[in-house]
């Protein structure tokens, strides 16, 4: 439960969508009704116009994409990340991203190397027994899936004397062994998917925490203090104190 709450904090809280996308709703909306309006247009196209001029409507239609995102999108984050917590670029907002997992750590009794350590053996703990947990679904599926074949695979055979058509029968069955197990695996990354996103997560958050501890180790051995410049422009902006002050995931 401690895990789900730090990953809800450093995907969530501290996810592009809180600090800076929710601040550009306008821009969003008028990026997702020139698409739509794309759309329409090259509905219309395939509908009143020549078919010669489909293609082209089309591929003007995909370049438009990718230039409205960068002018709607992209340079507007861009700008409200200068204007708004005086960073230069997203590298910048991946620094201060990482100073305020590291200050909320901190807030919640994590704030030294050894604590992360810690932190980081229980995270691999728990994702350790996740795993776990979700193995004996996919050993049903596999148990399920051969006692099935060999039910079918026998019946079939004993039924068949000819050779040929035994032959026949034996591949047809290898045919729908391998159908039957690519259902079944895609049925069982269905229901895993959210487990190995949840596995994903931790992961990168892992890999965050052990950048903070070697932040920290650089810091402690040399006067060079990585998140010096983020701990002065958070402490100028109220939106990220009250980030960092929120509920321990303890």
């Amino acid at each position: 439960m401690a895990i789900k709450k730090l990953n809800d904090f450093y995907f969530k809280k501290l996810g592009n969508w809180n600090l800076i996308h929710s601040f550009m709703k306008g821009f969003w909306r008028t990026f997702f009704l020139l698409v739509l309006l794309l759309i329409i247009g090259d509905i219309v196209v395939v509908g009143l116009m020549d078919s010669q001029y489909f293609i082209p409507a089309i591929l003007l239609s995909l370049l438009c994409i990718p230039l409205f995102y960068y002018i709607l999108i992209y340079t507007r984050a861009k700008k409200f990340i200068r204007v708004r917590y005086q960073l230069r670029n997203f590298t910048e907002l991946t620094m201060m991203r990482r100073y305020l997992l590291l200050a909320y750590l901190e807030k919640s009794g994590f704030g030294t190397r050894d604590d992360l350590e810690k932190l980081l053996r229980f995270i691999h703990s728990e994702m350790a027994e996740e795993k776990q947990n979700n193995k004996p679904l996919s050993s049903l599926v596999g148990v399920f899936f051969a006692a099935f074949l060999a039910i079918l695979g026998g019946s079939f055979l004993f039924l068949v004397d000819n050779v040929v058509e035994r032959l026949i029968a034996a591949v047809l069955i290898i045919v729908l062994a391998i159908i039957l197990y690519v259902i079944g695996t895609f049925f069982v990354r269905v229901v895993r998917s959210k487990s190995e996103m949840n596995s994903r997560k931790e992961h990168q958050l892992t890999k965050e925490i052990i950048a903070i501890q070697t932040a920290m180790l650089v810091s402690e051995n040399t006067s060079y203090h990585p998140f010096l410049a983020m701990e002065k422009k958070v402490s100028e902006s109220d939106f990220l104190k009250e980030i960092i002050a929120s509920r321990s995931f303890l």
